[in-house]
């Protein structure tokens, strides 16, 4: 038994010499060049039982890359994770090789996060122009009017005459199929704040009307009809408008987004609690000073 022993042991370096260096079948596996996609498809949607951006994720999003580097669909997986946690170098990277590779739809979503991420208006036109040629059609991404998008974007570079064409189109159009109960709430808002900018006050007051009987919570819209109320000096009704948007606000109803700030975003200080209207002045004061 002892014999055997030591035997076995003067054995047990070849052994495990001998199975570190066999090239087992079951190691490898060749795939042809029908497999690779559907194979990359697979480690692809298996990225999804692990948290967006995880190393387990990523590698099997890199796995996938290395099958099929020509799925744009892969690319953009890669990207948003980055987009989320202003990573932003590797998000230009990875959503151009998405586009490159797929640009329906994801030249639109790259749109979408110029527009509401990077504040490049310029980029986000051009993209969503970009996706509308190749459709023959205005689009839509991440479930927002390419039109509407477009007239946010126009806002941003202070075209507010283009805003309000484009914010216009979008709104007619929807209004006419499939009905206006479909139209954004906040393509009515920027586009009453672009009548304003154009000094049209009276379609800004208007159109701040329309926002409040599709949203009556809604902080902004409050807030922007008292601001407007208070240089026609109206200010009691001025006054009521501001505390309805304080309320409001309070409650959480106002134009907000996930990890980003909206254009002409309010804040509580704003319209805080220690903000009334001097009736002799027509201005907003502090009544704390």
């Amino acid at each position: 038994m002892v014999k055997l022993w030591t035997t076995s042991l003067k054995l047990l370096p070849l052994i495990i010499l001998g199975a570190c260096s066999s090239d087992h079948q079951w190691y490898h596996r060749d795939f042809s060049e029908e497999e690779k996609p559907l194979y990359a498809e697979h480690l692809q949607r298996g990225s999804g039982y692990h948290y967006q951006g995880s190393p387990a994720s990523d590698f099997h999003l890199l796995e996938a890359l290395e099958l099929d580097p020509n799925n744009g669909d892969i690319w953009r997986e890669m990207g948003t994770p980055r987009v989320k946690r202003g990573i932003a170098n590797e998000m230009h990277y990875l959503y151009g090789k998405a586009v490159d590779l797929k640009p329906d739809p994801w030249a639109g979503f790259r749109g979408y996060l110029y527009l509401y991420f990077y504040r490049d208006y310029e980029s986000a036109i051009a993209d969503f122009n970009l996706q509308d040629s190749i459709m023959g059609m205005v689009g839509n991404s991440q479930a927002q009017d390419h039109d509407y998008m477009r007239g946010i974007a126009y806002y941003g570079l202070k075209d507010y005459q283009k805003a309000q064409d484009f914010l216009s189109r979008y709104i007619n159009r929807i209004s006419a199929d499939p009905g206006p109960e479909w139209v954004d709430v906040y393509a009515h808002l920027y586009r009453a704040l672009a009548w304003e900018k154009l000094d049209l006050k009276d379609q800004a007051l208007a159109e701040i009307n329309q926002v409040l009987e599709l949203f009556p919570q809604l902080a902004d819209g409050h807030y922007h009809k008292a601001r407007l109320l208070m240089e026609k000096n109206q200010n009691s009704e001025a006054q009521k408008e501001m505390d309805a948007a304080r309320k409001a606000f309070a409650e959480g109803f106002y134009h907000q987004r996930p990890y980003v700030e909206v254009l002409e975003q309010i804040y509580e200080e704003d319209l805080g609690s220690n903000y009334k209207f001097d009736p002799v002045e027509s201005r907003i004061i502090n009544s704390t000073q």
